[in-house]
């Protein structure tokens, strides 16, 4: 009986370069921005039907006299496919004359059967040195054997048993989507010549062709606080810039998923060339073109190239405060000694806040906010999750430990805290960020019903979460806060536990107004809580110049006598517009005539912009009509959401006892010019307070007390109000999407 090994791929997904490449894109443009979105709306289709799988053998075949140079050769045939079911797919789209998605499905396929090749190789390379072999050269059809040498191949490994396939006269195989492969072996066990070698095949045009590893030197800012450092990456030609730098741990912004619309992963050439793209032409001026700026989502490298990552960090983000000077204090529940400290985490989409807590006091040491670096795989959950989905799961996990332990770190390190008093690190965040963090499967929130893999509160060790400890040389106890949905988190949760929700006698409405607008409302004791996604346009995303909230960001505009007065965070000079400041715009241009309910900016500025402020390179930061648009969408979503859950909950505005406005944009709002918009109802404004950041708050109260209890009540006193197929939350939309 022949030893012929059978194996399954495992989680075979397609490749967008590849797929790109194969369908000529070789030089990324607006092509495979155009490409992009059919890409990820086949990909589940396509996933769903592939079923990978290899027959092997080690053999001392007669094929040997087609083979220059063999003296009793030993060989090991490989044979893949990836099933049947891809090929049905793509004659589906022909069948219906669809021959884009045909097309691009043919391609997509390909790329999954060079996936399953590229994941079996190491288990050829252990198979041969199991038995005692090395692997001396692969050989290509019909490079170096002739397609006739395919009916043996098949023959030798039962093919039609073992894998379900069938071979023409022509010794083509079936199912289309079926490769042959071919390794010489040889006695010297360090001998592992597996990969094709693209500079010895005469198949010049061939699309996926590597010829050499091209260099790409980096010049950027880990952090603001440090000088400029060069890294320097070894990349394969056609690859897209903005993957090189995020699989190199390097992660500028994002905030449209690498669409090419949103401007934010800019880069400046130094040395080299990137063609221009139809998106950079819209994103940036002929002068800013002319400096060398690029969108390196839309940039694939063909030649050697130097290039300047301007400050992406944003790691000076404004921390949020108290609205009393005096620090967070808490009642401890828990005998600690003076020495011992614990740490809260708030993970949001956009920004990481961190808080020290004295266990033996319960005061509020410090708090530091940085950015979360996963915004260069999109700006909210949804662009995250479809990220994961697709095969980046594992970095979107390396960013946010990566993120976590720096900041533990630096917080640590300034309040010179000895490493081993660190005894409790409590985490909130919304489901996703949480499953992101955890490396699980993202798959459940993408489909209805959406279920998340957990919900409940989770303790680790250190070890369990992070593996190793990157330089910090301490194992702090680990909580994850509960969520109480798949799209209502635990922040929302800490956020409901700090401002003892439960405990109010009078209808109470929680907004947390951010990159996911989450809110719940409280009601004879029982909780209604849904979720709306408002987008990033609160937070700076989306928004042409659009920014965090750090120093030189605009955060408050006054229009007086037709001319604006602005104020920036840090008193700096402008560089861009952060939430607050979008919103200040807004309002002023309504009051003062020149944006209309509908929308639309005055004719005298509808086509450049309006005006605001110069930056340090006398460039005009202008607010832009398609800005406004992001934010009528942001804000209709938030007040349709709010106004569906009253409906819900059969509650009015005036039995409303109290608002709390949640989050960082929340904190720093104006809430009369917030009215002025529609993003609130006059009718709450003397009933809100800003509540600052509650997800943080909530975290902190829970290493001080540790009362699992109340957190679970929560949790079971929730009832989820869906909106997204909900008729009067649509109706309520697009009733607010004017002003």
């Amino acid at each position: 009986m022949k030893d012929i090994r059978i194996i399954s791929g495992k989680q075979i997904l397609p490749g967008f370069d590849a797929t790109a490449a194969l369908l000529g894109y070789k030089n990324t443009n607006i092509s495979q921005s155009k490409l992009r979105p059919l890409f990820q709306e086949l990909s589940p289709a396509l996933q769903m039907r592939i079923r990978a799988k290899a027959a092997l053998l080690i053999t001392n075949s007669s094929v040997h006299p087609l083979c220059k140079n063999s003296a009793s050769p030993v060989f090991l045939y490989a044979m893949l496919t990836i099933g049947e079911g891809a090929s049905r797919l793509i004659k589906k789209y022909t069948a219906e004359q669809d021959m884009l998605k045909a097309t691009i499905a043919d391609a997509m396929a390909d790329s999954c059967l060079f996936a399953f090749e590229q994941q079996l190789l190491p288990t050829i390379r252990q198979i041969c040195l199991e038995e005692g072999y090395g692997i001396e050269s692969r050989l290509e059809i019909p490079k170096d054997l002739p397609m006739e040498i395919q009916p043996e191949i098949f023959r030798s490994l039962d093919a039609g048993r073992t894998l379900g396939l069938s071979i023409t006269s022509g010794s083509i195989l079936n199912p289309a989507k079926s490769m042959s492969l071919i390794f010489r072996l040889t006695n010297d066990l360090s001998a592992a010549h597996m990969e094709h070698d693209c500079s010895t095949c005469t198949s010049k045009n061939c699309p996926l062709r590597k010829d050499r590893d091209l260099l790409l030197q980096v010049k950027w800012r880990p952090d603001v606080s440090c000088d400029f450092e060069t890294t320097e990456i070894l990349c394969s030609p056609s690859s897209n810039l903005l993957e090189i730098l995020q699989n190199n741990h390097i992660f500028p912004p994002a905030y449209c998923g690498g669409q090419g619309t949103c401007g934010k992963c800019s880069i400046r050439i130094l040395e080299g060339n990137l063609p221009i793209t139809e998106g950079d032409r819209r994103i940036f001026s002929e002068r800013e073109l002319e400096s060398g700026m690029r969108l390196s989502c839309l940039a694939a490298i063909e030649n050697p190239l130097s290039i300047l990552l301007e400050d992406h960090s944003e790691s000076d983000f404004k921390v949020l405060g108290n609205s009393t000077e005096e620090p967070l204090c808490f009642e401890v529940s828990h005998t600690y000694s003076k020495e011992d400290y614990g740490i809260a985490v708030d993970i949001g989409t956009t920004t990481l806040a961190f808080s020290l807590l004295s266990l033996h006091t319960g005061i509020c040491v410090d708090t530091l906010t940085m950015v979360n670096s996963q915004r260069s795989f999109g700006a909210d959950v949804i662009s995250r999750i479809q990220a994961s989905n697709n095969g980046k799961k594992d970095l979107l996990q390396t960013s946010i430990q990566a993120d976590i332990q720096k900041g533990i770190s630096m917080l640590s390190q300034r309040n010179l805290i000895e490493s081993d008093r660190l005894r409790h690190v409590a985490i909130a965040a919304n489901t996703v960020m949480l499953h992101l963090l955890m490396g699980y499967s993202c798959k459940g929130f993408s489909y209805y019903p959406f279920c998340a893999q957990t919900l409940d509160l989770e303790e680790f060790t250190w070890e369990e979460i992070f593996k190793t400890a990157q330089g910090l040389s301490f194992f702090p106890k680990v909580t994850l806060l509960p969520s109480i949905s798949p799209f209502v988190g635990a922040d929302i949760t800490a956020g409901l536990y700090a401002c003892h929700v439960l405990s109010e006698s009078d209808p109470v409405l929680f907004l947390d107004l951010g990159t996911n607008g989450e809110m719940a409302l409280q009601k004879n004791q029982k909780l209604f809580v849904t979720s709306t996604a408002a987008g990033p346009a609160f937070e700076g995303g989306n928004i042409k110049w659009g920014m965090g909230s750090i120093p030189g960001a605009i955060s408050n505009v006054e229009i007086k006598n037709g001319r604006p007065f602005v104020q920036t965070i840090g008193d700096k000079q402008p560089a861009g517009l952060c939430g607050t400041g979008v919103i200040e715009t807004t309002a002023e241009l309504l009051r003062v005539g020149i944006l209309d309910e509908s929308g639309k900016l005055d004719d005298s500025c509808f086509h450049e912009g309006y005006p605001l402020a110069q930056t340090k390179d006398s460039v005009w930061i202008r607010f832009m009509q398609q800005d406004i648009r992001e934010i009528q969408m942001a804000k209709a979503a938030i007040r349709a959401g709010m106004e569906t859950l009253l409906i819900r909950a059969d509650t009015s505005y005036d039995e409303i006892g109290k608002v709390y406005l949640a989050g960082g944009f929340g904190y720093y709002l104006n809430i009369e010019k917030a009215a002025a918009i529609g993003l609130l109802p006059e009718e709450l404004l003397c009933k809100t307070v800003s509540a600052g950041n509650t997800s943080l708050k909530g975290s902190l109260l829970y290493l001080a007390e540790q009362k699992k209890g109340e957190l679970t009540q929560i949790q079971h006193s929730a009832t989820e109000i869906p909106l997204a197929k909900d008729d009067q939350f649509m109706d309520l939309y697009l009733k607010y999407m004017t002003f």
